[in-house]
């Protein structure tokens, strides 16, 4: 059985997959082979406004 922490980490992976699979699927440029989410050097903030302004078209 997973600890509390192990399963906290593996949502916060898994979170960050869909998230990453969710921008592919809506025609962003991301690199889908990668899996950590902290290395990635566009910040959240960045990210969400592009995905506004991608959805304000």
């Amino acid at each position: 059985m997973l600890s509390e922490k192990q399963k906290r980490e593996r949502f916060i992976a898994l979170r960050a997959r869909n998230y990453r699979a969710s921008l592919q699927l809506e025609g962003f440029d991301v690199e889908p082979t990668r899996g950590d989410a902290d290395s990635d050097p566009i910040p959240e903030a960045a990210r969400i406004t592009r995905l506004k302004e991608h959805y304000a078209r």
